[in-house]
């Protein structure tokens, strides 16, 4: 089974235990940025970089934040899979970014994703 079509059905199945459970969940806000259109970031803004194709921009601390996470993702998944462990959720950064991270960081990055176009000079 290819990555894709293991990522598509564990999205499938955690989306129905979610709703199972009558958890709602925000959803995903991302601006699409390309290269482009993210060139250059404002004064005192890098880009986050959380995926390869990552061109929100973000603080200084937050890129370094998301390398961390990436670091870490590994230790943060249930062995064998991509589910998060207790008191972790996916990241979002991007469609298909499954690194986990603690609530606050995954709000911190839905709240950049939202505010990504007014940091791009």
């Amino acid at each position: 089974m290819s990555m894709n079509t293991w990522t598509r059905r564990l999205t499938v199945v955690t989306a129905a235990m979610a709703a199972a459970a009558g958890v709602m969940t925000a959803p995903l806000t991302t601006e699409a940025a390309t290269p482009q259109q993210a060139r250059w970031c404002k004064q005192g803004y890098v880009w986050r970089e959380a995926t390869p194709n990552d061109y929100v921009c973000v603080r200084p601390s937050q890129r370094t934040q998301a390398r961390n996470d990436n670091a870490h993702a590994s230790e943060r998944w249930l062995p064998g899979s991509y589910v998060c462990r207790q008191g972790y959720v996916w990241r979002e950064a991007r469609p298909n970014d499954y690194v986990c991270v603690t609530p606050s960081v995954r709000a911190q990055v839905r709240y950049d994703n939202a505010h990504a176009a007014e940091r791009w000079a």
